[in-house]
C-alpha cells in the first residue's frame, strides 16, 4: 500500500514537472517625454473718439471762485461720482456747495445712462512672427465678440437768481472705445499619446493566463505609443469682454464722461 502511494505521487511530480511555465508578465512600456509650450494671441478692435457737444451762452460769465451745487435728482449719482465732480469743479476754480442759498449756479446732472449695445468684434492680430499653429487660431477663432455698454452723461448749468441757462452739454462713450486695451488670449501647444488606451489594452490581454500559455518561446512586439500635436482652447488672460466685466467700468466710464464736460466749461 505504502508502495502505491509512493508511486502515485510520484506520478503527479512528474506530470507537473512536463507542464510548461507560461511566458513572463509584460510590463508597460515607458511614456515618452512630452512637450507642452504656451503662446499669447491678440485681438484688437477700432476704437471711437468720445462724442462731445457743449454749448455756452452769454447771459453770465462763469468766474473763478464762484460757487456751484450740484444737482442730481433725475440721475444716481455715487457718493465717489460726486466727489469726483466736485474734484472737477475745484480744478475749474469753482466751489462747491450744499446750501442753495450760498450757490451762484446750479450743475443738473440730466442723464446718467449705461445701456447694453451690440456687441463688438475684436480681430485676431497677426504677429510680425507667425506663432505655431496661428493659422488654426484664426481658423477656430477669428474674432471674439464682447458685450458693449453705451455710456451717456449730460449736464446743465444754470444762474441760479435768474434760472439762466448758462451752459449745456452731453458726452458719450462705448466700453470699447473707453477701455481701448487689446484683449490678451492663451493657448497650449502640446503633446498627448493617441494610442495609450490601445497599448494598455494589449499589455492586458497578453497578461492573461491563456495568452502567456500562447506566447512561450515567442517574442511580443508591444504597440510603440504614438504622439499627436493639439492645441488647448483659448484662455482669456487680459481685457474685458463679458458682461460682469464690462460692467465693472461703469463707475470709471461715468467719471470719464463727467471730467470731460466739466472741463468745457469756461471760466474767467
Amino acid at each position: 500500500m505504502r508502495l502505491l502511494v509512493v508511486l502515485f505521487f510520484t506520478l503527479i511530480s512528474a506530470g507537473c514537472a512536463l507542464k510548461p511555465e507560461p511566458a513572463p508578465l509584460l510590463s508597460m512600456p515607458k511614456k515618452p517625454s512630452l512637450q507642452s509650450q504656451r503662446f499669447q494671441v491678440e485681438y484688437k478692435t477700432e476704437h471711437a473718439a468720445p462724442k462731445v457737444k457743449s454749448v455756452q451762452l452769454p447771459a453770465h460769465t462763469v468766474s473763478k471762485n464762484q460757487t456751484v451745487m450740484i444737482v442730481a435728482d433725475k440721475t444716481s449719482v455715487t457718493d465717489t461720482l460726486y466727489g469726483q465732480l466736485t474734484e472737477a469743479l475745484a480744478a475749474k476754480q469753482l466751489k462747491v456747495v450744499e446750501d442753495s442759498t450760498k450757490a451762484d449756479y446750479t450743475l443738473s446732472i440730466h442723464q446718467l445712462d449705461l445701456e447694453l449695445i451690440e456687441d463688438t468684434e475684436y480681430q485676431l492680430i497677426k504677429p510680425e512672427k507667425p506663432l505655431p499653429l496661428f493659422d488654426e487660431v484664426a481658423k477656430q477663432f477669428p474674432v471674439q465678440q464682447c458685450a458693449t455698454i453705451l455710456g451717456q452723461v449730460s449736464m446743465r448749468l444754470t444762474h441760479k437768481k435768474t434760472g439762466d441757462v448758462v451752459w449745456f452739454a452731453k458726452s458719450s462713450i462705448d466700453s470699447a472705445s473707453f477701455h481701448r486695451e487689446p484683449l490678451i488670449y492663451s493657448f497650449v501647444q502640446q503633446q498627448v499619446i493617441k494610442n495609450e488606451l490601445e497599448v494598455a489594452s494589449f499589455v492586458h490581454e497578453q497578461n492573461s493566463e491563456q495568452a502567456r500559455m500562447a506566447r512561450i518561446n515567442q517574442e511580443v512586439t508591444i504597440p510603440a505609443y504614438q504622439t499627436i500635436t493639439q492645441m488647448t482652447a483659448l484662455k482669456k488672460e487680459q481685457g474685458p469682454c463679458n458682461r460682469t466685466e464690462i460692467s465693472a467700468l461703469t463707475p470709471m466710464m461715468q467719471y470719464y464722461l463727467s471730467s470731460i464736460l466739466i472741463d468745457k466749461i469756461k471760466v474767467q
